[in-house]
């Protein structure tokens, strides 16, 4: 008999009837906005739909972990300027997060795990998932993007520094999760000239500025997008998913000292 993880699946009285000891409620996150003139716009959404699935195909019968259905929009105000982004302001969001995660404690659930998508929603999970703990006593973690963009296989310097939107990983996973809506034609290859000054200033250093992707990129790519190919990106799920199923499972009976 199969497992039915999709919370949403279950009837009200199904839900109100599970065992909530253990277990984690499992709330994707991604994104609408541009990946250059060869990805679509869903791309990272697309993404974190295909790891989690993976991770779930690895996850052990025995380990109890529900999935929310994905949220579509993010904090992508970073790619403004560019048609067809579509961005949640941050307060939008933080409210949507607390909302869902009020509703889960409120059904009984312990505790919540955010699987994002999207870089951009970095910092604001992290804020959130502790006021979420603070404001309703649910367990909260985060897992990021880092995660599944961690590649199996080399990659340059350059690309493992500054191939960090629409360049070889994530052109590599699009080619694998969905070829069709990928134009390897208008594939290009740009690396942001970021003043170094000695930290990567303008990156994701200890020192950082409010960067936005138009002022450094004219085809809003970051890294070289010739270099992705269907395998790379089936190897980078493969080992995604185990690393995000060994995770759920620790995070399903995480329990605190006090």
């Amino acid at each position: 008999m199969s497992i039915n993880r999709q919370l949403a699946h279950h009837t009200w009285s199904e839900v109100a009837g599970l065992d909530k000891s253990d277990g984690v409620v499992i709330l994707p996150i991604g994104a609408v906005e541009q990946h250059g003139h060869h990805l679509p716009l869903l791309t990272d959404t697309l993404i974190v739909n295909r790891m989690l699935d993976a991770a779930l195909d690895a996850l052990p019968d025995d380990v109890t972990a529900w999935v929310l259905p994905t949220l579509p929009y993010g904090k992508s105000n970073e790619h403004t300027g560019f048609p067809g982004t579509i961005s949640l302001s941050a307060q939008t969001l933080m409210a949507v997060l607390h909302d869902i995660a009020r509703s889960l404690a409120d059904a009984g659930f312990r505790r919540l795990a955010f699987l994002n998508g999207h870089g951009g929603n970095s910092a604001l999970l992290e804020v959130m998932a502790r006021e979420i703990r603070a404001a309703t006593g649910l367990l909260c973690f985060c897992l990021q993007p880092a995660l599944f963009v961690d590649p199996p296989f080399p990659i340059s310097d350059e690309e493992r520094r500054l191939g960090f939107h629409g360049g070889e990983l994530e052109t590599s996973l699009l080619l694998s999760i969905a070829p069709e809506l990928v134009d390897m034609e208008k594939a290009v290859r740009h690396y942001a000239e970021f003043p170094e000054m000695g930290t990567p200033l303008f990156f994701f250093g200890p020192a950082s500025s409010a960067w936005l992707s138009r002022d450094w990129s004219e085809d809003g790519i970051f890294g070289d997008a010739t270099l992705g190919t269907a395998e790379k990106g089936d190897a980078l799920i493969a080992v995604a998913g185990q690393r995000l199923a060994d995770l759920i499972q620790a995070i399903s009976t995480f329990e605190t000292t006090y």
